[in-house]
């Protein structure tokens, strides 16, 4: 080991794993600090952990999310949709060296992101789907940094209120749809309103999926079975409707519930247009006396929060209030 005067400070020298290791050099302004540094690198040495300054990682952002979608991405469900959505944001950003990415540079793109017209919760889409890009890298040992997207809070949403059909609007519906030229509309309606199904879920529905007075969906939002029993009369539509195997619905339906929500006069939240029949059943579900963890293994969510959104429609939901409250003359 050597550490020498210099002009322009004190030079270390040292080789910390003997004449055939690596030599590292460096110069430091005092002699104290040359005896650290070279203290340091020999302890690291002795550990087996790496002395050496990292090279520098010159990935750009569309790098990284290639090596994500390689090796976990394109095991995801909607894996491609996901890589095109990341490619454009890392555009929007000017696909910047990885490495030189900061907080600041996540809320820019935030920003842009929301003058350009998206919703507050697409901006949190997009900052979660990036956050999970250099995570799972991380995991994968291909990141060695601070994940620059974890540092940024998601905004604060207010909670919209789900729309759901009345009796009298689901009756002017039906009216609508009874004289569809579309075969399968009603039926997948009828079905979505009688398992909280998701249209896409209703629609692609297999014969094979059909047993014993009961229908189990598959390829679900979040990858779980669900297997929910149906009314005799609906069982049997069902099942005399289309062939024993293969797909029992053979039409693409949307745009005719769309036009029938039109005629009927229904008027539904941006994005909600199908999503509607769901919530109708789950909100009909509480208002007739169901109770909340049932609904959420009939809807099949992962937690008991996203459920609870029904939960103020049940009968008794708070009725202590009226109970409880100051008696007023």
């Amino acid at each position: 080991m050597s550490i020498k005067k210099v002009k322009t400070g004190w030079k270390v020298d040292i080789m910390p794993e003997g004449r055939y290791g690596k030599r590292v050099r460096k110069i430091l302004p005092t002699q104290a600090e040359a005896k650290r540094f070279a203290g340091k690198i020999l302890a690291k040495a002795a550990t087996g952990e790496s002395y050496t300054t990292p090279k520098r990682d010159r990935r750009t952002l569309k790098d990284l999310i290639k090596v994500w979608f390689d090796y976990h991405g394109q095991s995801l469900k909607d894996g491609k949709r996901r890589y095109s959505q990341l490619n454009n944001l890392a555009d929007i950003m000017g696909n910047p060296t990885a490495a030189t990415i900061t907080p600041i540079d996540a809320s820019e793109l935030r920003q842009k992101r929301l003058e350009a017209g998206i919703t507050p919760n697409t901006a949190n889409h997009d900052h979660a789907h990036l956050r999970a890009v250099f995570n799972q890298l991380i995991r994968l040992g291909e990141w060695n940094r601070a994940n620059p997207f974890a540092k940024m809070q998601p905004l604060r949403l207010d909670e919209k209120e789900l729309a759901y059909l009345t009796d009298e609007e689901l009756r002017q519906l039906f009216n609508v749809l009874e004289k569809a030229n579309n075969p399968d509309v009603e039926l997948i309606t009828r079905l979505c309103l009688a398992t909280g199904a998701r249209w896409s879920e209703a629609q692609y529905l297999r014969a094979e999926m059909l047993r014993n007075g009961r229908v189990t969906f598959t390829g679900t939002k979040n990858g779980r079975n669900r297997t929910i029993p149906l009314s005799e009369e609906l069982y049997k539509a069902i099942t005399q409707h289309g062939p024993r195997i293969g797909r029992v619905f053979r039409t693409d339906a949307y745009k005719a519930f769309s036009a029938a929500v039109i005629e009927a006069g229904i008027q539904l939240p941006i994005g909600q247009r199908t999503h509607v029949l769901r919530h109708t059943f789950a909100s009909h579900f509480m208002m007739n006396g169901g109770d909340v963890l049932t609904l959420q293994k009939i809807l099949g969510h992962q937690t008991i929060a996203m459920t609870m959104r029904y939960a103020h429609l049940s009968a008794d939901h708070l009725a202590d209030a009226i109970k409880y409250a100051p008696k007023l003359c």
